[in-house]
């Protein structure tokens, strides 16, 4: 199961009016071993309560997803173009 289906149920039983301690044992009757820590649901009751609603993983900083832009694909096409002899190195 997603980390975010697991965080769906953690915010239906918390709008329900579970507490992190309801919450845990609840959901191992469910899904047994494979259900998140204590810890984890209560991080995201806490975000729940605070106001933060969404179940998405918020946007961070760091190495892209991917190094294939437009901008590197046309660089790499122009160099090919002024040079057919380049090698990977170059």
């Amino acid at each position: 199961m997603e980390a975010v289906e697991y965080r769906s149920v953690i915010k239906f039983l918390y709008l329900k009016g579970q507490n992190s301690t309801e919450i845990p044992q609840k959901m191992v009757q469910v899904y047994a071993e494979k259900c998140p820590n204590f810890s984890t649901v209560a991080h995201w009751v806490r975000k729940f309560k605070s106001g933060f609603l969404s179940v998405m993983d918020e946007h961070r900083e760091g190495r892209p997803p991917s190094v294939v832009t437009e901008k590197n694909v046309s660089t790499v096409e122009k160099l090919i173009m002024q040079d057919r002899r380049i090698t990977v190195k170059q």
